[in-house]
């Protein structure tokens, strides 16, 4: 198993040689369950994004990262492939566009956020879908 997820990390490594994918873990049928990926910069490595998968393969969720850990996006996605909620973050807390999805891609939900306070929010009716 080490070897295999050596291979991996060697083979995606000279593929992307700024960034450094590590799989944590593989479901039976080989498809990984997370991919945290980091980027080098001054000698240093700094993780970017961490991604985990569902077993049919398709995305779970994603947390994007900038150098600090402060500012990031998550989104995680239903099962199907579709988007269930995203998420952004300024300094630590929610900033920007809070979303939520219904199982079927519909959008049901639209947040505004500054600086932690919701500014806006916004209920769709997908009675018509």
């Amino acid at each position: 198993m080490n070897r295999v997820i050596f291979i991996f990390i060697v083979l995606i490594t000279s593929l992307d040689a700024n960034n450094l994918r590590l799989a944590e873990g593989f479901y039976p049928n080989r498809l990984p369950k997370k991919i945290h990926t980091y980027k080098e910069f001054s000698n240093q490595l700094t993780l970017k994004s961490s991604t985990a998968y569902y077993k049919n393969g398709h995305k779970s969720y994603q947390v994007e990262y900038d150098g600090n850990g402060l500012n990031s996006r998550k989104i995680w996605w239903h099962d199907n492939g579709n988007k269930s909620k995203m998420i952004t973050f300024k300094n630590g807390l929610v900033d920007g566009i809070w979303s939520k999805w219904a199982y079927d891609g519909s959008k049901i939900t639209e947040r505004f956020y500054k600086s932690g306070q919701m500014i806006n929010e916004r209920k769709f009716n997908n009675i018509n879908k």
